[in-house]
C-alpha cells in the first residue's frame, strides 16, 4: 500500500501533470491524494495524463473559484471504490483494498485556515468515523500544525493545535516521524516554514503495515512537499559483516583486526579498494 499526497497548486498546467505522473511512477503510488487542483470542474482534469495508464478510477471535488479543489486517484487493480463522501474540504474514499481485511477508507484533506472552521472540520471528521468503521488514512494538508516547532518564521496558534491534537488523539490515530523534508511548505514571501502536510494512520491498521513510513520530498513545483506513505520494506539482503559485543571483551581482539586491516591485499580503483578491504 503506497500513498502519496501533494498540494499541487494547481493541476492545469501540462508541467504539474508530468511531473504528478512522475512523482507517481518513482515512488510506486497506487493511490494518489491532490489538494488545491484549483479546478472548477473535475473532468477538465487530465487525470490519466497524471496516473500515466488506464487502470485507474477517480474521485474529485470541484474547487471554487481559485480556491481549493481536491481528487483522489487510484489503481482499480488495488483498490475498488464502495462510497464517497465529499465536501469542500474533505474527500473520503470507502471501499475494498486487495488483501485486507475489511473496509479501507482514505480520507484526503485540504483543511480550511480559521481555528472554528477547523474545529467543525475535525468534529465532521469523527462523526464520519464512527459512522463507518474500517482501516483509515486520513492524509492531505490539514492546514495547521501540532506544535510551535513546526513552524518557523510564522505564527503559531494554540488554539488551532490544541483542537488538531485532540482530534488526533480521540480518532486514535497515528502520526509517523517524518523523513526527508522537516517542513512541508514554504511561503513564496518570506521564507516562511511549515509542517502543513502529514499522513494520520488509525492504529488498529498498524498491525496489517508494521513497516509504515512516511517522507516528505523535495519541492519542486508547488510551495508544498510531495509525502509518500509507504508500507513496504526495501531488502538490502543480509547484512555483510557481524559484530558480537562480547568479542570486544576478548583479549587480543582490537589487535587482531588492526593486524588483518594492514595486511589486507587489494586492487583496483580507491573507491572499489576501500569497499574490497571492507568486506575482508
Amino acid at each position: 500500500m503506497n500513498c502519496m499526497s501533494l498540494n499541487v497548486r494547481g493541476i492545469g498546467e501540462e508541467a504539474k501533470v508530468n511531473w504528478v505522473r512522475k512523482l507517481k511512477r518513482v515512488h510506486r503510488a497506487n493511490f494518489v491524494g491532490l489538494q488545491e487542483t484549483q479546478m472548477t470542474e473535475v473532468e477538465r482534469i487530465d487525470v490519466n495524463g497524471c496516473w500515466g495508464s488506464q487502470d485507474f478510477d477517480f474521485e474529485g471535488v470541484n474547487s471554487s473559484g481559485r480556491s481549493g479543489g481536491l481528487i483522489s486517484i487510484w489503481n482499480c487493480n488495488c483498490f475498488s471504490k464502495k462510497k464517497t463522501i465529499k465536501s469542500r474540504h474533505y474527500l473520503i474514499i470507502i471501499g475494498k483494498w486487495i488483501g485486507i481485511d475489511g473496509d479501507t477508507i482514505l480520507a484526503n484533506i485540504y483543511g480550511p485556515h480559521s481555528p472554528g472552521e477547523q474545529k467543525k472540520l475535525w468534529h465532521d471528521l469523527a462523526t464520519i468515523k464512527i459512522a463507518k468503521p474500517g482501516n483509515w488514512t486520513i492524509f492531505g494538508d490539514f492546514n495547521v500544525v501540532r506544535r510551535a516547532e513546526e513552524r518557523f518564521n510564522s505564527n503559531f496558534c494554540p488554539v488551532s493545535a490544541l483542537y488538531f491534537n485532540k482530534f488526533i488523539r480521540d480518532l486514535e490515530l497515528q502520526d509517523f516521524r517524518m523523513g526527508g523534508e522537516v517542513y512541508t511548505y514554504m511561503s513564496r514571501v518570506g521564507a516562511k516554514l511549515s509542517k502543513l502536510d502529514r499522513f494520520l494512520v488509525y492504529t488498529n491498521f498498524l498491525a496489517a503495515f508494521p513497516s509504515l513510513a512516511v517522507t516528505a520530498h523535495p519541492r519542486e513545483l508547488s510551495d508544498h512537499s510531495p509525502i509518500t506513505l509507504i508500507s513496504t520494506s526495501t531488502d538490502y539482503g543480509p547484512p555483510p559483516f557481524k559484530l558480537f559485543n562480547s568479542w570486544l571483551l576478548k583479549e587480543g581482539f582490537d589487535l587482531t583486526v588492526k593486524k588483518a586491516w594492514a595486511e589486507f591485499q587489494g586492487y583496483g580503483n580507491p573507491d572499489a579498494y576501500l569497499a574490497a578491504k571492507s568486506d575482508f
